[in-house]
């Protein structure tokens, strides 16, 4: 049997995990009984009903958990937000000096996001742009790519970038949009967010209910 302060622990990392109860729990919009029954038949908690109740009255209430909710909202809510149709993204088995030597030739105007590893680049670049980078590498050096891409900027605020939880509440918003994340880059103070163009609307949507 779990003793109070463990129970605490306990309830409050399931809560803290689950973006969508969070919300609800802010908006008055769940039975405290009910999301306890559910969360000893969903974890298997050895502990009393009254005990998991009592956890998420205090997690409600817990000042930091308040604070950081406020500042998160506030800083979506002042978030300019743009989307971009027409990307694709292209993997690469190369380093990435020898990718910024191959990539000179085509680097005329052009506009890529770039994201490595010792062994790996992917570059993130508008569809137009594929068949000029494409042509540049072998077959063996072309892992995978991914077409009808779609691109969402979020501008925040210098500060905002620092502020704890802002990439995993983008994350998670587009989660709980069943949105599968392409790609997210942070070029501060920028979020680069990509989906498939199919999901563009919804995840648009998404991100401007943060606000």
């Amino acid at each position: 049997m779990l003793n109070r302060a463990s129970t605490n622990q306990v309830i409050w990392k399931i809560l803290r995990s689950d973006l969508a109860v969070q919300k609800n729990l802010q908006r008055n919009l769940i039975n405290s009984r009910a999301l306890a029954k559910y969360l000893i038949n969903k974890y298997g908690l050895n502990t009393s009903l009254d005990a998991v109740i009592s956890s998420i009255r205090r997690f409600q209430s817990e000042e930091n958990f308040k604070e950081e909710e406020k500042m998160l909202l506030n800083i979506f809510k002042n978030a300019i937000i743009s989307t971009k149709n027409n990307m694709a993204s292209i993997t690469l088995n190369i380093r990435p000096a020898l990718f910024l030597k191959k990539i000179k030739p085509v680097e005329n105007k052009a506009s890529y996001r770039i994201i490595t590893t010792p062994n790996e680049v992917k570059v993130m670049l508008e569809q137009p742009q594929l068949p000029n980078v494409k042509k540049l590498f072998t077959k063996d050096e072309i892992i995978k790519i991914d077409e009808k891409i779609s691109e969402i900027r979020v501008k925040v605020s210098d500060t905002a970038v620092k502020t704890k939880g802002v990439l995993a509440r983008i994350a998670n918003e587009l989660a709980l949009a069943n949105i599968n994340l392409q790609e997210i880059i942070v070029c501060s103070p920028r979020f680069l967010i990509y989906v498939k163009e199919k999901d563009i609307v919804k995840a648009h949507d998404a991100i401007i209910k943060l606000g």
